[in-house]
């Protein structure tokens, strides 16, 4: 009986410590984007009379009249998803580490639920994402960069994403 006892306590431990580790994780990655928030951000694109953009031209933008073809995936990803991110995200060897965090939840929505294995592979490219999939993260992020732009407001969003999506059930 004290053996059982024992074993529970200890499973209970363990689930204590996996649930330490997570909310531990989370705070440094909320540090780590916090710290790449306190720079000062960009002004939205302004146009030659000085008004701001709205989210749809700052969309078209980045992604000009692409079609859904699965041969302008490639540019798609390159050319708006990525041409954004490189523009509102925090430059700079410091802020690299929060770059990364983002870019992972990116990649871990597009390529539905994909992450890296202990090799490093993840078994899919998140640039042949489907064409929904790169505009509901354009969406996002365009919505992010007109109303935001807090690094850790982004990556909560796409935590959250993949969490409702079920893409972190580990």
């Amino acid at each position: 009986m004290s053996e059982e006892n024992s074993d529970k306590e200890q499973k209970k431990k363990t689930e204590e410590q996996k649930k330490l580790e997570k909310e531990k994780r989370s705070r440094e990655i909320e540090e780590i984007l916090s710290e790449a928030n306190t720079k000062t951000g960009e002004q939205l694109v302004l146009d030659e009379l000085g008004s701001v953009k709205s989210q749809d031209e700052l969309k078209e933008f980045a992604l000009g009249s692409i079609p859904d073809d699965p041969e302008e995936k490639y540019n798609v990803y390159y050319k708006g998803i990525e041409k954004l991110l490189k523009k509102f995200l925090p430059e700079g060897e410091k802020y690299k580490s929060a770059r990364e965090v983002i870019r992972e939840e990116k990649k871990i929505f597009l390529t539905r639920g994909k992450k890296l294995n202990e090799k490093g592979i993840r078994g899919a490219d998140s640039r042949m994402a489907y064409i929904e999939d790169m505009e509901e993260i354009m969406n996002l992020i365009t919505n992010w960069a007109f109303e935001s732009r807090n690094y850790f407001e982004l990556y909560s969003l796409l935590r959250d994403k993949n969490e409702e999506l079920g893409y972190h059930n580990d």
